[in-house]
């Protein structure tokens, strides 16, 4: 039986080798999009993506969280199938609901691309549903490994659409569809999912846990919305959506940065929740954390130095201002990743109100500091206004969560680490290219000093396993 340590580094592992090679598919599908889209095209598509992003938490009610959290919880005295279908038939129910009120609202207006984005949102719903309870019910390998084939699907489908059929930005509607509804198919067809479908079993006292756990998470979901996808409606109100599709580009070095959390996230949450009602969980949640935070720190080190020059050479001229305001987005992407260390374990006490009164102030701080700078500041204020909201977010957990876990720091790390950052940020403005080749090469030598141990670590387990 594998201790909790271990279980953590293997699926963190597991979850890392999937998000890995889809994420840098992903990523390296950019100078197609850039070749292809203008920025006004590309910002269109990432309007239309945040904005189904923003809907999902209000259709679902977070059901779909609900479920997954009620699934890992051992000591529940319902059934795998009383869990599922609860949460099932009840976002079937909203998801049926919210349709009909879209028809009308696309009979009484008209905007581009609507019937696609409806499509679109309601594969999201369901595919995010299935592989949770893929997650929930300890099919860790299969959940992994849908990320991976969804990647690939989407992938070819844009290449077919893009450069055979000569489609605009419908192509990445369709891809992204098609691709979903493959999923939902295979997960279902894998786990035998019809099983835990069953009318008869919907639980309305389950449904009264579920909502009393889920509805705070609901506006919870929204303000981080705020912090992160509703700059974009912002830049475009002020700006312009040519200015959105460079800030677009400019979130996509943060988003490298991104697969680190999201790959360590998926490990931790269900790592949080199974031990939070251990003795030890202090001192397990204090030497998780000095790890993780050397490794995201460094990597943000490194990544601000290489922003300039692999946005130049990977994505052309009429993108490159973008460098100029991903160093920002990288250092609001760390805070961003230690709020959501500390919401693992708010999941795990099972007290999401916490998450939701932390997100609310992060976003109002976010929204108002937008609107007061972005006259003077441009781009720079929606970048500095995340960084803000998502420190504030993560300082204001940190002493909520007092009351239930307390988790120590190495105040050295934090002085060192922050000081080392904050430098780095004004390199790329000021250094010439050697200057900055030789800062990038420091940058990783200090990678690989600081995370030596838990690179062994990970060495380790990839030859044991």
């Amino acid at each position: 039986m594998m201790n909790k340590k271990e279980k953590l580094l293997n699926d963190t592992i597991l979850y890392g080798i999937a998000n890995f090679g889809s994420s840098t598919l992903t990523f390296l599908m950019l100078p197609l999009y850039t070749r292809y889209f203008t920025p006004k095209d590309f910002g269109t598509w990432d309007l239309a993506i945040t904005t189904i992003t923003l809907l999902i938490p209000f259709i679902t009610f977070e059901l779909t969280a609900a479920t997954y959290r009620w699934l890992l919880d051992k000591q529940t005295n319902y059934s795998k199938q009383t869990i599922i279908s609860t949460g099932f038939f009840q976002v079937l129910r909203h998801s049926l609901l919210f349709n009909l009120l879209a028809i009308l609202v696309f009979y009484i207006s008209n905007f581009s691309y609507k019937w696609e984005a409806l499509l679109l949102l309601n594969v999201m719903i369901f595919s995010s549903f299935v592989q949770q309870c893929a997650r929930g019910l300890g099919h860790n390998r299969l959940f992994a490994s849908l990320g991976i084939i969804q990647t690939f699907i989407v992938i070819s489908l844009n290449l077919l659409f893009i450069l055979y059929f000569k489609l605009g930005i419908e192509a990445l509607f369709y891809a992204h569809s098609i691709a979903g509804i493959c999923i939902i198919i295979l997960a279902c067809y894998r786990m035998i999912f019809l099983q835990y479908l069953l009318t008869s079993s919907v639980s309305s006292k389950l449904l009264k846990d579920y909502m009393a756990y889920a509805i705070p998470i609901i506006p919870a979901a929204a303000s981080w919305w705020v912090m992160t996808m509703a700059d974009r409606w912002i830049i475009a109100t002020f700006l312009g959506v040519s200015a959105n599709g460079i800030y677009a580009i400019a979130i996509k070095i943060p988003a490298v940065l991104l697969i680190i959390n999201s790959v360590f996230s998926l490990a931790w949450k269900d790592s949080a929740i199974l031990s939070f009602q251990a003795k030890d969980k202090d001192s397990f949640f204090s030497k998780t954390y000095e790890y993780y935070f050397r490794l995201m720190a460094t990597s943000v080190i490194c990544l601000i130095l290489v922003a300039k020059p692999a946005i130049r050479i990977f994505i052309g001229n009429e993108f490159f201002e973008a460098w100029k305001y991903s160093g920002f987005v990288l250092v609001a992407t760390l805070f961003h990743s230690l709020a959501l260390f500390w919401s693992a374990g708010f999941h795990g006490a099972k007290k999401t109100t916490a998450i939701l009164s932390t997100s609310i102030v992060g976003a109002v701080v976010n929204l108002v500091l937008n609107i007061l700078l972005i006259h003077y500041l441009g781009l720079y204020a929606v970048a500095i206004s995340t960084l803000i909201a998502f420190f504030l977010t993560w300082i204001i957990r940190v002493r909520v969560a007092k009351e239930l876990f307390t988790i120590t720091f190495n105040k050295w790390d934090f002085l060192i680490l922050f000081s080392l950052m904050f430098i780095a940020l004004f390199i790329p403005f000021y250094a010439q290219n050697f200057t900055l080749a030789v800062s990038i090469v420091g940058s990783v030598l200090l990678f690989f000093i600081y995370n030596r141990k838990l690179i062994a670590s990970i060495w380790f387990a990839i030859f044991k396993r």
